[in-house]
């Protein structure tokens, strides 16, 4: 590589927050498993791209007119690939755009060889993957309509790259989720959930333009802090106000007969199951040993007496474990801890 000037962005150590990229070496890779090399290709090819030159291409769009309708072309001619030549990475073009396209001149009148009338239809949004999820998260400024707002959110988005991971755990941890091969699936009780925010004004992803923005304002002295706070607080207000005054059907809660005094119902709450019957007593935390059950696992050791084996679990020495969970004499949850292979 020449020297040519290095793009501050590939750099600039302001910007590190949460995490740290992947750097090569000066130690040279030996023999690696299939995979390893994989891994250490896409690394340093990365690399190698970010302090690569630019890719140039030349963009032309021909607008053209028959009577009341226009028509619209677009194409495109790289002249420099520059980091796409790291591995010889082609750019996908859009649908309605084509390669090299003829010389036309301005107002020149061009013959109509053929002509036809297509029918098409749109298709609904497919559903949501963790990797579309997460990028959909990051990117949920651009349904901003405001454009201050919309700016203020360019580099935030929902959560920060270090909580969006485990939002999404918790969606399914609450059994909002669920995973249907890759897909994700919203459950009917996360719908519920939904139709009773999606119109509250906690629901407004434009909320952290809002902060964005005033925090901004504040850096800049254009804003007073204590003008922020109080408005956070009139927020705040406004918000919990608007949640106490809904209504939520008893038929919303997940309910499960209590196997222990067998008369009262295992409500379902976000940290806790436990029995309406307060001298019952019965109560199955939803965190255990750094795992969170899901309301399925929570319904089979109520109903079975017994889950599934479940991956996963944390020790106190922070090692990983696997095992079913089910009640004791006394209706308290302990470990039960599958049989090894070739132990009787």
């Amino acid at each position: 590589m020449d020297n040519a000037v290095l793009n501050i962005r590939c750099v600039d150590d302001k910007k590190v927050t949460d995490h740290h990229a992947l750097l090569i070496t000066e130690n040279n890779p030996k023999e690696l498993s299939g995979d390893d090399k994989t891994i250490y290709e896409m690394v340093a090819g990365r690399m190698l791209e970010a302090f690569s030159k630019k890719c140039i291409k030349d963009a032309t769009t021909i607008i053209l007119t028959c009577g009341d309708a226009i028509f619209e072309t677009k194409g495109s001619i790289v002249k420099q690939a520059g980091w796409r030549n790291v591995f010889n990475e082609t750019e996908e073009s859009n649908e309605d755009e084509t390669g090299n396209l003829p010389n036309v001149q301005e107002g020149e009148q061009l013959p109509v060889v053929h002509s036809e009338v297509m029918e098409k239809q749109t298709k609904p949004m497919p559903l949501h993957t963790e990797a579309s999820l997460l990028s959909a998260m990051e990117s949920a400024g651009k349904e901003v309509e405001n454009e201050e707002e919309r700016a203020a959110m360019k580099e935030s988005g929902i959560g920060t790259p270090a909580t969006r991971a485990a939002i999404i755990e918790t969606l399914f941890s609450r059994d909002y989720i669920r995973r249907e091969k890759k897909s994700l699936v919203p459950t009917e009780k996360g719908l519920s959930v939904y139709e009773i925010v999606k119109d509250k004004r906690i629901a407004d992803v434009s909320m952290t333009g809002n902060w964005e923005n005033a925090l901004a304002k504040i850096e800049s002295g254009e804003m007073d802090t204590n003008t922020f706070r109080q408005a956070t607080e009139v927020y705040t207000r406004q918000i919990t106000t608007e949640l106490l005054g809904t209504s939520v059907s008893i038929a919303d809660r997940t309910e499960c007969p209590c196997p222990k005094c067998k008369t009262g119902k295992v409500v379902y709450y976000p940290k806790v199951a436990k029995c309406s019957d307060e001298n019952c007593g019965l109560m199955v935390f939803r965190n255990k040993s750094e795992k969170q059950l899901s309301d399925k696992q929570i319904s089979d050791l109520l109903t079975t007496g017994k889950t599934a084996v479940i991956k996963g679990f944390k020790s106190k020495g922070g090692k990983s474990f696997d095992a079913a969970l089910m009640f004791d004499s006394e209706y308290k949850v302990v470990f039960d801890f599958p049989e090894k292979k070739g132990k009787k």
